[in-house]
């Protein structure tokens, strides 16, 4: 058993897979030059990445948004790894999605799972 055939669709249409991922966070950004803050949905991976110049190097943890909202995204954390665990449990393979509720609250946001479909024999 395990997430290695299940994958996490990210707000720019990347996919993590889901045995990567070692931390699920919401968390709000800070509003800037006329811009308000958001919520992100992050997932955290296990790679490390790196920004800076050469002189000055910096690394730190991946996180990879899954969604952004204007309004905290409540309960939408347990829900996702909920999920991851179900999928888990049944040997799951297919991608889970994570998307704003269409027409609902600023925050309230779905997640989902498709399966890939059977192979040919």
């Amino acid at each position: 058993m395990g997430l290695h055939q299940v994958w996490i669709r990210t707000l720019d249409d990347g996919l993590v897979r889901a045995d990567q991922v070692v931390e699920v966070l919401a968390h709000q950004t800070t509003a800037f030059a006329g811009k308000p803050s958001r919520w992100l949905l992050d997932v955290v991976t296990v790679a490390s990445q790196g920004a800076g110049t050469a002189g000055h190097w910096n690394l730190g943890a991946s996180h990879r948004t899954l969604v952004q909202t204007d309004d905290e995204p409540r309960g939408a954390t347990h829900r996702l790894v909920e999920l991851l665990w179900e999928l888990d449990t049944d040997d799951a393979a297919g991608i889970v999605t994570v998307r704003r509720t269409a027409g609902g609250r600023s925050g309230a946001v779905e997640v989902g799972f498709a399966p890939f479909p059977p192979r040919a024999a």
